[in-house]
């Protein structure tokens, strides 16, 4: 009998909170529905400029479509004027072409460097009278004594060749042209 007497109460408690919360909801939709008047007056003559009788769920109304009003003006503003560069985080797609041909240039130029460098060492050792190293032009690796290993194949060869005889064609052609 203890356990129907808890449930029972319990039941009786959450009936009224029930019957509390609606007629809680009941006040609150009568609020809103209460009308008001918004007056703008003169104040030196109290003539009255503007009025507008308004109810609380007409208040939320105007300015829930006002809000949304200003955030979609606002995104316009961004996304089709120049003020989209202030936004965090954007990169105009010229400055992204730009990254990338300048990475690709700087990744080049490390090549030519480590190349010089393998020059210089050559002439250094040839002025010192070491062993001469030989000096191929296909870099593959750095060995652990911070060296550059070189490897020339026969791949490198026939591209070569190739590139050689582009060159060769299309020097012709400029030939021909200013003919």
């Amino acid at each position: 009998m203890d356990k129907n007497d808890k449930s029972g109460k319990e039941k009786e408690k959450g009936a009224a909170m029930r019957l509390r919360l609606s007629s809680k909801w009941q006040e609150f939709r009568e609020r809103m529905h209460h009308k008001h008047r918004l007056v703008v007056m003169d104040t030196d003559t109290f003539q009255e400029k503007f009025s507008m009788e308004l109810t609380g769920l007409n208040l939320f109304t105007y300015i829930g479509i006002t809000v949304i009003v200003l955030i979609v003006l606002t995104s316009f503003l961004i996304a089709y004027t120049p003020l989209r560069g202030l936004v965090p985080g954007y990169i105009r797609p010229e400055l992204k072409e730009v990254s990338v041909r300048n990475a690709q240039t700087i990744d080049s130029l490390e090549v030519i460097v480590e190349q010089h460098e393998q020059h210089i060492a050559i002439i250094q050792d040839m002025l010192n009278g070491k062993d001469y190293r030989e000096f191929k032009d296909t870099v593959t690796h750095i060995d652990d004594d911070g060296e550059i290993v070189y490897r020339h194949t026969r791949a490198d060869s026939l591209l070569r060749k190739d590139i050689e005889e582009q060159r060769k064609a299309a020097k012709e052609k400029q030939k021909k042209r200013r003919k």
